[in-house]
């Protein structure tokens, strides 16, 4: 089981960064022309990011939690400040009764596998919690529900990812007063 960094870890910069990145190939022809290639069926996120402000306790328990995971050696589950949750979000049935959970960024769509805090909607009605199951983002109905049911859900979703670098530092800025430095996050699948 993965573990999920310390939602109570929440003092983050301002300045925090995100970056998609494809991995594309590009060969130029002779002609000009050109063609394109990439391997990948979704991007790798890229998150930089800091905490400003950290209490003793609260850098105790990065340091902890970093040291739980071993640095970059195994991957855990980030609540991203701004990018975690979808709201009315319309699923997509992938097999009978079965939806999957999404992010949604603008027009772009990408499945999630870890989602809590979910509430499920038919038509607008919300189904009882023994309504329905939900694994690794697979949402499961308990019963079908009739053809053009529009079925909805609310959700908090989690970025699997690892650190980019094997470790993190803080600096002591003032008396119980740290921050931590820049850290990178990439997400895996």
């Amino acid at each position: 089981m993965l573990k999920k960094f310390p939602l109570e870890l929440d003092s983050f910069a301002w300045s925090s960064h995100k970056k998609m990145q494809w991995h594309t190939s590009i060969q130029t022809l002779g002609s000009g022309k050109i063609r394109t290639m990439t391997t990948q069926l979704y991007p790798t996120w890229i998150i930089e990011t800091k905490f400003n402000r950290l209490r003793p306790e609260e850098y105790k328990k990065l340091f902890g939690f970093v040291a739980m995971v071993k640095g970059a050696y195994e991957p855990f589950l980030w609540p991203d400040p701004t990018d975690n949750y979808e709201q009315n979000a319309t699923l997509a049935e992938v097999a009978p009764a079965t939806y999957q959970a999404t992010m949604r960024m603008g027009e772009y769509v990408e499945p999630v596998a870890y989602i809590d805090h979910v509430k499920v909607y038919a038509n607008g009605q919300q189904i009882p919690e023994g309504g329905y199951t939900v694994s690794d983002g697979i949402i499961t109905l308990q019963n079908v529900v009739p053809v053009g049911t529009k079925v909805t859900a609310d959700y908090r979703y989690w970025w699997k990812v690892m650190l980019k670098d094997d470790g993190i530092d803080v600096e002591d800025v003032f008396f119980n007063l740290h921050r931590s430095g820049s850290f990178t996050l990439v997400t895996v699948r």
